[in-house]
């Protein structure tokens, strides 16, 4: 089937005459005459008989009428959906990240400016994220950056440290401690996240480098858990400074000794970076930078 016949076939039975559908296709008349003329020849049916001035289908030209109408129409419908895509008043933006304090913020932000975009959550950890951007399972990622990839555009979000927390009854916490040396780590109860979080791959790869081995004796997926379990006294929590928020169970201590500082990034697939949802969501980070705090 010749499309380009078939338009203009579809665009007389709208108008009613030869003239009208070439002035609405901006082609010449004769032009419109011949795709008509052609399409019949092609199948040997008539599909047009004379009325006045004008032409209507017959029985077989109401009936590929009707067809060519819902053609063209998903056509025109398709057309509209990529223009509103283009023009932000539609679409999903796909966000992976490895946790929601960060994240939050930047999707109110998002949504105030592009109320019509529907924004997709996951949260997951680091190493799951990285995945989920590379097998495009999402558009955009907001993760700790700990290595190099060549396939990622990166943007820095911000700077964070990694620390540990206590339960305010412990006794660094009646202390008054503000932090610990890392060698005191060596052999202490701690909870973490599992290998594939970033705190986790932070914070073990610093307690290598200073020969410290903590006895990990809780590992869980959720950092609610991690704190639910200090609370409970049960171990010394390792967090992002980031992500512990008030709470009067805990008490926050630095790390002495040990550089525990990383970058919060957000991350697309490079080849994907000038797509217009990217680039109006990449442009909001570089806008909002280091205010994106919780």
């Amino acid at each position: 089937m010749n499309l380009s016949r078939l338009r203009a076939f579809d665009m007389v039975v709208r108008t009613g005459s030869f003239t009208a559908a070439a002035r609405a296709l901006h082609v010449s008349q004769p032009a419109v005459t011949n795709h008509i003329r052609a399409l019949e020849d092609d199948y040997g049916v008539a599909l047009f008989r004379r009325r006045g001035r004008g032409v209507e289908p017959n029985e077989l030209g109401r009936a590929l009428a009707d067809l060519s109408r819902r053609l063209f129409t998903l056509e025109e419908e398709a057309t509209d959906l990529l223009q509103s895509s283009k023009a932000l008043r539609r679409g999903t933006l796909c966000i992976a990240a490895d946790g929601p304090y960060l994240l939050i913020p930047l999707v109110a932000a998002f949504r105030k400016g592009f109320p019509r975009v529907r924004v997709r959550l996951t949260i997951v950890n680091t190493r799951d994220v990285q995945e989920a951007l590379i097998s495009e399972r999402c558009d955009v990622a907001i993760h700790a950056q700990l290595d190099n990839d060549e396939r990622l555009f990166v943007k820095r979000l911000s700077n964070y440290d990694i620390i540990v927390f206590v339960s305010i009854d412990h006794p660094w916490a009646l202390a008054g401690r503000r932090s610990v040396p890392v060698g005191e780590l060596h052999a202490a109860p701690v909870i973490l996240r599992e290998p594939g979080s970033s705190t986790r791959r932070l914070f073990e790869r610093v307690c290598a480098r200073a020969g410290v081995q903590p006895d990990y004796v809780i590992e869980t997926t959720s950092r609610e858990t991690v704190k639910e379990a200090v609370a409970a006294g049960l171990g010394i929590g390792v967090i992002s400074e980031a992500e512990l928020r008030e709470d009067p169970r805990f008490w926050p201590l630095k790390v002495e000794g040990a550089d525990l500082e990383y970058s919060e990034c957000v991350v697309c697939l490079h080849r994907k970076r000038n797509l217009r949802l990217l680039k109006e969501f990449f442009s909001l980070v570089e806008t909002l930078g280091d205010a994106v705090v919780p």
